[in-house]
């Protein structure tokens, strides 16, 4: 309630209640049909044969299948005509387009980039561009295509044909701009672009890019509305997703990109607009996504088209249209394409295609300790945020209702609502444990903090302070016992140097040095401990290494210390900003009159907490509903290390055992289970991995996990994005997955009868549980009233926003109905329920506020929606009801110690993840 409520004596609203569940999607009508010409090419056959023989001879090979996806991206990178490029190459169809390319140039070269910088790039000897050109022209032939026409698979699953997903949603997207159709709030001279192909997502974006600028930062934004065809277990219908996004681009000179993997220099993606078409001028109006490898920061980066498309680029006649990427770098206003002169209208627009940890220079700032070089300039990152409303989905999807009906599709029907389950009352597995933790830090506000997050949010009471020379430790009693040790590690925490210029072997020659010099500091200024201790350690953000030319310390903390010091380690940022009483963010006014800021003592209970359930501060295992007697939880984890897999086995017992179980290899021969507190200690020591192409050793792995030769009650929990792959597990996908028919890892399904499915009876005691976490996949999921219904249902996350809250609710009068977010467990059928979780205390944007209808500055406000989490009841027992198991696994989201925020994943899942952090 706020201060205007208060004086008036009014009340807050009642929270509104839902009959109805609306998710916004699609499905092609009962008799619909959307006839197009489809033009296809099958791949030159020609050519194949020595392909494969030069990818098995490529040293560098990782896989005994042909990087395909490489081609797919470059093709879709450089050839517009062409929307659908199948990754098998022996297929009758290689290539699909809506309009044949009236020039092949563009495949050819993409080809023979491909083949001379993927596949064969060790046989510098062939002359692969004359064999690439003697295999053309490709052999095109001409079809009638129904883009809705679909069948049913024995699993009563939708058995979508290859055109439905890269054809179907780039004719409607297409079609869109054709029929000049118009996003909610659309302003005058906006138009359409259709975006690059991305999988099986085609998009379209709202065109020219608007300027954003809040509080010093500055940057692009503008609507993108992709299309996409999923499926959903046992649903025979052909089901579409459209859906908003808000997608950023830079608009200043950027400072850092962080690299995406650990064998790859940083890269980036840079979105091309060229008005002429870059072979022709008939193309529409359209996006082209251009990759760029990223090296240096600050002033020092440095930007170059990938190998691909650096390859093709001399032999393009238009390979102008395609700027230095340097160029884009240094002057992102003249490439952006807004306030141009007439004359430029037809040069190319290039964009900086923003991402997570982009951070960007500041021209108008310049600190006076910088000596010229940049490396002490202030940088920021991009105002805008992507999180959408509710009203903006329900506006998009009631807005497009007509127009897809009139092309073959209808809204899903709603849903009713069902009773919910509470989720389980948790306890700790040992009350009054004695956990030792460590604060390594020299900034004193940061123990404030601590101690603060402590004493006033967590509810621990410090009962002793005892001071050792330059350490001291303070014990604080509440749900467990906190003996908290203060030191301070000065320098031995702080970036790693970073190798002068050299070699690749000399750089990591380098690199090793410096981090067994660092290690050897450390066991001699911190020895290990006898008992396991939980490590705060302060450090820095990674942009501030990254500006004074250090290697990150954080990969180095979390190897060395649990493998050397017998410590757990939480890394936490310096808190040394002052709080402000007139700050307009509530994060940085001060904290119960306190001179720390709000959001540093969040941050620093956020660390507490996860540092003590690190070291075994967890909660005991609920149990579902209907099941007595001993149960067990268990995961298998599959995490990716360099060059291999890291599959990890975590069980959970109701007897309070939680434990940790990685496969054997040939330096391990024998891995037994551990407690889960000793799982990084072995992760940090590289035990665990196996090879990529090691699909026997993880199979036999997946099977041991599920305890065939047991009867104890146990429930699988297991991720359908890691493990269903064709070569592990076939069955988790949707197009196989069968009730109650289990068909073990590595059983082929077009030939069951080699592995045979088995049944409950076989395996007495066995749940199995698939959960799908793919947000472009899953529908979401609103609560919705008709205007004449009745307040009923019985629980919802949203309450209605009042008139003193001071926003306005430009949302609040744009739909028929009474709507809002809606959290629970929804059935889509009898084996298969979205589950949605509460909305998090820090959404705290009302409903109402628009990012379409309402001002720009509601872009830069935080607004989301919890996104659905796919339960599928794969495998139950007899007496076991589908809705209690979706519900005690939506129930597991929130059963945590470590954090009041639902997680995505449930439990297990959510702490193998985690586990990473540990795996170098």
């Amino acid at each position: 309630m706020n201060n205007a409520e208060k004086n008036s004596g009014k009340k807050k609203p009642p929270r509104p209640r839902y009959e109805r569940i609306l998710t916004p999607a699609f499905v092609a009508a009962k008799g619909a049909q959307l006839t197009v010409e489809v033009h296809s090419a099958p791949f030159p056959q020609a050519l194949l044969a020595r392909l494969d023989r030069a990818w098995k001879s490529n040293p560098a090979a990782r896989s005994q299948y042909l990087p395909t996806y490489a081609l797919r991206e470059l093709i879709q990178c450089v050839e517009p005509a062409v929307i659908g490029v199948n990754s098998e190459l022996d297929q009758e169809a290689w290539l699909r387009a809506l309009h044949q390319p009236e020039d092949e140039r563009l495949v050819q070269f993409a080809l023979e980039a491909w083949i001379t910088t993927q596949v064969a790039p060790h046989q510098d000897d062939v002359d692969w561009a004359s064999l690439v050109k003697a295999a053309m022209p490709l052999q095109w032939t001409t079809s009638k295509v129904d883009l809705l026409a679909h069948g049913k698979r024995p699993n009563g699953t939708a058995n979508n044909p290859p055109s439905a997903y890269d054809l179907l949603p780039s004719y409607l997207a297409a079609r869109w701009l054709e029929e000049k159709l118009a996003l909610p709030g659309q302003r005058t001279g906006e138009t359409s672009v259709l975006g690059p192909l991305s999988g099986r997502e085609r998009s379209v974006f709202q065109w020219p890019p608007r300027e954003l600028e809040d509080e010093d930062a500055y940057g692009l934004w503008t609507h993108q509305t992709a299309f996409r065809v999923v499926t959903m277990p046992h649903d025979d219908r052909l089901v579409l997703r459209v859906t908003p996004h808000i997608s950023r681009f830079g608009g200043r000179t950027p400072a850092y990109i962080p690299k995406r993997s650990y064998d790859k220099p940083a890269s980036a993606t840079v979105l091309l607009h060229i008005p002429g078409g870059v072979l022709r001028s008939s193309e529409r109006p359209l996006l082209l996504r251009a990759p760029v490898t990223v090296t240096g920061r600050m002033e020092q980066m440095t930007w170059k088209w990938q190998p691909g498309i650096a390859r093709i680029l001399p032999s393009l006649p238009s390979h102008h249209l395609y700027p230095d990427p340097d160029d884009v770098r240094t002057d992102p206003a003249r490439y952006s394409g807004l306030f141009r002169a007439e004359q430029e209208n037809t040069d190319p627009v290039a964009l900086l295609w923003h991402a997570t940890g982009y951070t960007y220079l500041d021209p108008s700032y310049r600190s006076s300790e910088d000596k010229g070089d940049g490396a002490r300039r202030r940088t920021h990152s991009h105002p805008a945020d992507t999180g959408l409303q509710p009203i903006d989905h329900l506006q998009l999807f009631e807005s497009l209702s007509g127009t897809l009906r009139e092309w073959g599709f209808e809204p899903l029907e709603r849903i009713d609502k069902v009773p919910q389950r509470r989720a389980p009352r948790l306890q700790p597995v040992a009350p009054g444990a004695v956990y030792h933790l460590e604060l390594w830090h020299s900034a004193p506000a940061t123990y404030e903090a601590v101690h603060l997050a402590l004493t006033r949010m967590l509810g621990y009471t410090r009962t002793a302070a005892q001071t050792d020379g330059s350490d001291s430790e303070h014990i604080y009693l509440g749900p467990c016992e906190i003996r908290l040790q203060l030191r301070n590690p000065g320098t031995l925490t702080s970036g790693l140097p970073k190798p002068a210029e050299g070699t690749t072997s000399e750089k990591t020659v380098y690199r090793r040095r410096q981090q067994e010099e660092r290690a050897a500091a450390l066991r001699e200024e911190f020895p290990a401990t006898e008992h396991l201790a939980g490590c705060l350690v302060e450090i820095d953000k990674p942009v501030t290494y990254a500006a004074a030319r250090q290697d990150d310390p954080k990969p180095f903390l979390k190897r060395v210390l649990p493998l050397s010091l017998n410590r757990h380690v939480q890394c936490m940022h310096p808190v040394t900003r002052t709080a402000n009483p007139d700050a307009k963010k509530k994060g940085a006014k001060p904290f119960e009159g306190t001179a720390v800021r709000c959001d540093d003592v969040e941050r620093a209970a956020a660390s507490v907490q996860d540092i003590l359930r690190s070291v075994g501060h967890l909660p005991h295992l609920p149990v579902p509903r209907g099941i007595k007697g001993p149960f067990e939880l268990s995961t298998v984890h599959l995490a990716r290390s360099r060059g291999g897999l890291v599959p990890m086995l975590l069980r959970m017992h109701t007897d309070g055992t939680t434990t940790g179980q990685l496969i054997s290899t040939n330096g391990h021969h024998r891995e037994d289970p551990m407690l889960l507190t000793e799982l990084p200690h072995a992760l940090a020591a590289g035990r665990g991995r196996i090879p990529y192409r090691d699909r026997a050793a993880l199979i036999d792995f997946l099977i041991q996990a599920l305890a065939p030769d047991t009867c104890t009650d146990r429930l699988f929990l297991i991720r359908a994005q890691t493990l269903r792959n064709k070569d592990v597990w076939p069955w988790l996908q949707n197009a196989h997955i069968t009730p109650d028919s289990l068909l073990l890892p590595g059983v082929d399904c077009a030939a069951p009868a080699l592995g045979g499915p088995r049944t409950p009876a076989d395996l007495p005691g066995l749940r199995v549980v698939r959960i799908n976490d793919a947000s472009d996949e899953i529908p979401l999921a609103f609560g919705v009233n008709q205007p004449d219904a009745l307040a009923a249902s019985e629980q919802t996350d949203e309450d209605l926003p009042s008139a003193g809250e001071g926003d306005a609710q430009d949302g609040d009068t744009l739909l028929s109905y009474e709507w809002g977010r809606y959290s629970g467990v929804v059935p889509w059928n009898a084996h298969t329920y979205l589950a949605i979780n509460p909305r998090p205390d820090t959404h705290q944007l009302p409903k109402g506020v628009s990012k379409y209808t309402g001002p720009d500055r509601n872009a830069t406000r935080h607004g989301a929606n919890p996104t659905s989490l796919e339960i599928h009841i794969s495998f139950k027992q007899p007496t076991d009801n589908p809705a209690d198991l979706a519900s005690y696994v939506s129930g597991l989201r929130r059963c945590h110690l470590h954090t009041d925020t639902p997680t995505r994943l449930p439990l297990l899942n959510h702490l193998g993840r985690l586990m990473e952090e540990y795996i170098h």
